[in-house]
């Protein structure tokens, strides 16, 4: 059952535009959704991508994750990897090998303004779904 489950939520295929790039450059995580994202009643369904540097160096960006846009199923998409969203962007990314991942999580959708306290036992789900990399020249 749990195998099931996690073939369904396998994301296609995954690209990276560029493969490589400078210090400065943006990463673009591209996939084809299995599941549509956004709000449904109760529960948030949401893919993120995440990239970390192999070998993380001091006084530049080591990592950095971002959610993709909400989107039906089957559609196409994307999420921009930027080094200077976040600490340490002036800088610019460390040189080298980066690896990520594409993570499909469910769970409780917190109100937009008040105190959010989610239902005791309210299911939560996380599933890594697609992995990559990048190099930083």
């Amino acid at each position: 059952m749990a195998l099931l489950l996690v073939a369904a939520l396998v994301a296609s295929v995954v690209a990276v535009s560029p493969p490589a790039g400078g210090r400065h450059d943006r990463f673009a995580v591209a996939i084809t959704s299995r599941h549509a994202t956004g709000v449904f009643g109760s529960t948030r369904r949401s893919y993120v991508a995440e990239a970390h540097a192999v070998h993380p160096a001091s006084g530049c960006v080591n990592n950095r994750d971002r959610v993709f846009a909400d989107r039906r199923a089957g559609a196409r998409v994307r999420a921009v990897l930027d080094p200077a969203r976040g600490e340490g962007g002036p800088e610019g990314w460390c040189g080298g090998r980066f690896r990520g991942t594409v993570t499909y999580g469910e769970g409780f959708a917190w109100p937009p303004v008040g105190r959010c306290r989610p239902p005791r036992g309210f299911p939560t789900r996380t599933v890594v779904v697609a992995r990559f990399s990048f190099r930083v020249r």
